[in-house]
């Protein structure tokens, strides 16, 4: 079969866990903009989600929640600060890649730059997010039983 852009397969996920420079800028401005960010990591089903408003008595906060979307996202948000009134400039977006490539690709940096010096809640919580996603240690095998 002939390869044109009808046939040609192409590849919907990067086994490295990168996510594509175009969706990265657009992610990267959005990330300047926004006051409360719920960002979906679909890969381990969690949400990290980030209210970087400071408030009278508390510092931005963040926590990870199961993933969500809709209602479910609002209600996480609610969480992280209830009473609060609601931002009129959330982002509600999906990280396709990696907990590595979120760090290595700029997010988790542009997150922090937006925050002021105590950023320990939200680098708690992306830790949350790294355990996660790690795979479990192996199991040791099991001794041989004696056989009778």
């Amino acid at each position: 079969m002939p390869d044109n852009r009808f046939t040609r397969r192409i590849r919907t996920g990067d086994p490295s866990g990168d996510v594509p420079a175009p969706t990265l800028r657009a992610l990267l401005r959005a990330v300047r903009d926004a006051e409360v960010l719920y960002l979906a990591f679909p890969r381990i089903e969690r949400a990290l989600v980030i209210d970087t408003r400071p408030g009278e008595a508390d510092s931005p906060a963040a926590l990870v929640a199961p993933l969500a979307y809709g209602a479910g996202a609002r209600a996480a948000v609610e969480r992280l600060r209830p009473g609060r009134p609601p931002s009129d400039r959330q982002l509600a977006a999906t990280w396709g890649g990696s907990t590595r490539a979120f760090a290595d690709q700029g997010m988790l940096a542009a997150i922090l730059a937006r925050l002021p010096a105590d950023e320990r809640a939200v680098l708690a919580a992306f830790e949350q997010l790294r355990e996660a996603e790690s795979p479990p240690p192996p199991v040791p095998p099991m001794p041989p039983t004696p056989s009778e």
